[in-house]
Protein backbone atom coordinates (compact mmCIF):
# COMPACT_ATOMS: atom_id res chain seq x y z
CA UNK A 1 0.00 0.00 0.00
CA UNK A 2 2.94 2.58 0.56
CA UNK A 3 3.75 2.07 -3.14
CA UNK A 4 0.60 3.61 -4.20
CA UNK A 5 0.80 7.22 -6.15
CA UNK A 6 -2.06 8.83 -4.20
CA UNK A 7 -0.61 8.22 -0.77
CA UNK A 8 2.78 9.50 -2.19
CA UNK A 9 1.61 12.52 -3.68
CA UNK A 10 -0.50 13.26 -0.33
CA UNK A 11 2.54 12.04 1.82
CA UNK A 12 4.73 14.45 0.20
CA UNK A 13 2.22 17.94 0.52
CA UNK A 14 1.08 16.94 3.88
CA UNK A 15 3.16 18.96 6.74
CA UNK A 16 1.67 18.33 9.67
CA UNK A 17 -0.80 15.92 11.52
CA UNK A 18 -4.19 17.79 12.13
CA UNK A 19 -7.47 17.14 10.78
CA UNK A 20 -8.74 17.25 7.18
CA UNK A 21 -12.32 17.96 6.06
CA UNK A 22 -11.08 16.74 2.64
CA UNK A 23 -14.71 15.00 1.86
CA UNK A 24 -18.43 16.81 2.46
CA UNK A 25 -19.86 14.69 0.01
CA UNK A 26 -20.90 17.75 -2.30
CA UNK A 27 -19.76 16.97 -6.03
CA UNK A 28 -16.93 19.71 -5.49
CA UNK A 29 -15.48 18.20 -2.66
CA UNK A 30 -15.18 14.65 -4.75
CA UNK A 31 -13.64 16.30 -7.43
CA UNK A 32 -11.39 18.51 -4.90
CA UNK A 33 -10.59 14.87 -3.20
CA UNK A 34 -9.96 13.34 -6.32
CA UNK A 35 -7.59 15.67 -7.06
CA UNK A 36 -5.77 15.73 -3.94
CA UNK A 37 -4.97 12.50 -4.22
CA UNK A 38 -3.80 12.29 -7.46
CA UNK A 39 -6.56 10.29 -8.88
CA UNK A 40 -8.50 13.11 -11.43
CA UNK A 41 -10.50 11.33 -13.23
CA UNK A 42 -9.32 13.20 -16.86
CA UNK A 43 -9.23 11.86 -20.19
CA UNK A 44 -5.44 12.04 -19.54
CA UNK A 45 -5.80 9.55 -16.73
CA UNK A 46 -8.21 7.82 -18.51
CA UNK A 47 -5.92 7.26 -21.28
CA UNK A 48 -3.22 5.21 -19.53
CA UNK A 49 -6.39 2.30 -18.94
CA UNK A 50 -8.51 2.56 -22.47
CA UNK A 51 -7.56 4.33 -25.75
CA UNK A 52 -9.20 7.65 -26.03
CA UNK A 53 -8.50 11.98 -27.12
CA UNK A 54 -7.12 13.64 -24.52
CA UNK A 55 -7.78 16.54 -25.76
CA UNK A 56 -9.85 19.08 -23.37
CA UNK A 57 -13.34 19.77 -24.86
CA UNK A 58 -13.96 23.16 -22.78
CA UNK A 59 -11.73 24.80 -24.52
CA UNK A 60 -10.08 22.37 -27.14
CA UNK A 61 -6.52 23.98 -26.31
CA UNK A 62 -4.50 21.04 -24.43
CA UNK A 63 -4.70 17.89 -23.27
CA UNK A 64 -7.31 17.34 -20.07
CA UNK A 65 -4.37 17.15 -17.54
CA UNK A 66 -5.05 17.96 -13.65
CA UNK A 67 -2.46 21.38 -14.02
CA UNK A 68 -4.51 22.51 -17.17
CA UNK A 69 -7.89 22.21 -15.61
CA UNK A 70 -6.06 23.85 -12.22
CA UNK A 71 -3.67 26.56 -13.39
CA UNK A 72 -4.12 27.36 -16.97
CA UNK A 73 -7.51 26.64 -18.52
CA UNK A 74 -9.11 30.20 -19.49
CA UNK A 75 -12.32 28.38 -20.80
CA UNK A 76 -13.37 27.19 -16.59
CA UNK A 77 -15.17 29.77 -14.26
CA UNK A 78 -14.19 30.90 -11.95
CA UNK A 79 -10.57 31.61 -12.81
CA UNK A 80 -7.93 31.47 -10.16
CA UNK A 81 -6.81 34.46 -8.46
CA UNK A 82 -3.87 36.60 -10.36
CA UNK A 83 -0.52 35.56 -9.95
CA UNK A 84 -1.60 31.95 -8.35
CA UNK A 85 0.34 29.46 -10.66
CA UNK A 86 0.98 26.79 -8.14
CA UNK A 87 -0.80 23.48 -7.87
CA UNK A 88 -0.25 22.38 -4.32
CA UNK A 89 -1.15 25.80 -3.21
CA UNK A 90 -3.96 25.61 -5.44
CA UNK A 91 -5.56 22.55 -4.36
CA UNK A 92 -4.90 24.00 -0.68
CA UNK A 93 -2.17 22.29 0.60
CA UNK A 94 -0.26 24.89 1.15
CA UNK A 95 -0.63 28.61 1.61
Amino acid sequence: IQEKSALTVYRSRKQDIRKENVFDNSLGSALLFEARTGVFRTRTYRAKIQENDTLWAACHNDSETLEHLVLKCTGLCPALPEGLADLATALGFTG
